[in-house]
């Protein structure tokens, strides 16, 4: 296919090979000529391509502090949900006060980039406050002080953030309810407590997309169980629940068809599904000595294709979102909490593309 455009002195000449390759061929009025080939899929960016939204977990400190960070968070991302500065801890100062500040500054951040905002987390059992576990409330006045919380903090952004994690890892690994936290001490029926969450964040933004949100949801089936036994009892108790999420910190070396088995028995649900804090671990056996190879490489663009393209086979009504843990080899926090030697993301320390980011455009319809 060839198509010729006039700018000023020169003719442009576009031709579009069968391979989808497209040879610009600008051409000077005295019949000079330079041609260069450009592959389209190396120029559209994730979410221009994507059908839903591609998220990305940041921090204010990195968007404020380094050009690059921020200029790559717009470039790539149409969504973005805060690492930590969403958290209870670090929003409910006191019994009568909130610190705003950072989560103020991210709503405005989106608005002014034309990105949305995923809420993350309202009830998490490790983000409760000192002064509130101190107080040592009973089940009524703790879950009232709770209400007027959820109220405060999804009415502040009714409209601004569209979606939210209203709760955050109840289960433990194999599915039980968890040990830590105060909530299993204060309630008889600690399900029934977050299932009234859901209601007051619903009451607070009625158009706000509510999710649930776990890790290692695919890989665990006790734990996948108890989340669709939730899910029911929800249902049956007439509490909202919009999604489920679940966090992908996963391994290079992760069997890729127990992946796609647990998600499927996840999309049973027919709820919205967000692979919610996406990240690829190469460094998986913690070596002092690893070296990220070129086969290393293009093993985790394999691995991010193959998630992408499991994502992308959902039900249309299904799909949310896809949100990387962060968006830098730079900024990561597997390199303090896994092995400093770890390169888990799309783009590299200097903010380079990585085959993981072709792997997961070219997963993407």
């Amino acid at each position: 296919m060839k198509k010729q455009i006039i700018l000023g002195v020169l003719y442009v000449l576009l031709f579009t090979s069968c391979s989808g390759d497209e040879s610009i061929v600008l051409i000077n009025v005295d019949g000079a000529s330079n041609e260069v080939t450009v592959n389209p899929s190396t120029q559209i960016n994730l979410k221009e391509k994507a059908k839903f939204k591609i998220g990305a977990a940041v921090k204010v400190a990195d968007l404020q502090g380094d050009v690059n960070y921020s200029n790559a968070v717009r470039t790539h991302y149409s969504q973005i949900t805060a690492e930590y500065e969403m958290k209870m801890a670090n929003i409910w100062s006191s019994s009568t006060s909130y610190n705003w500040t950072s989560s103020d500054y991210l709503v405005n951040y989106a608005k002014n980039n034309n990105m949305e905002v995923h809420g993350h987390t309202l009830i998490w059992y490790n983000s409760f406050p000192d002064w509130f576990k101190n107080a040592k409330y009973d089940s009524i006045v703790f879950e009232s002080k709770v209400k007027i919380y959820i109220t405060d903090v999804v009415g502040r952004y009714k409209g601004k953030i569209k979606s939210w994690d209203v709760v955050n890892e109840v289960f433990a690994d194999g599915g039980a309810l968890r040990e830590e936290g105060i909530i299993k001490t204060v309630f008889k029926d600690p399900i029934g407590f977050y299932g009234r969450c859901f209601q007051y964040a619903r009451a607070a933004d009625p158009d706000a997309k509510l999710f649930y949100n776990d890790y290692s949801v695919v890989l665990d089936s006790g734990k996948r169980a108890a989340m669709k036994n939730m899910v029911k009892k929800f249902k049956a108790k007439g509490y909202p629940i919009d999604g489920l999420g679940d966090q992908f910190h996963y391994g290079n070396d992760t069997n890729k068809q127990t992946i796609i088995s647990g998600f499927l028995d996840l999309a049973s649900t027919g709820l919205l599904l967000h692979i919610s804090e996406l990240d690829i671990k190469v460094n998986v056996n913690k070596s002092d000595s690893y070296v990220f190879t070129d086969a290393e490489t293009q093993k985790q663009a394999a691995t991010y294709k193959y998630i992408v393209e499991m994502y992308e086979a959902l039900p249309v009504n299904q799909k949310f979102a896809i949100t990387t843990w962060g968006v830098t080899d730079k900024y990561t926090w597997l390199t303090g909490w896994w092995h400093p030697k770890e390169y888990p993301l799309l783009l590299d320390n200097n903010y380079n593309k990585k085959p993981a980011y072709q792997g997961f455009l070219n997963g993407l319809k």
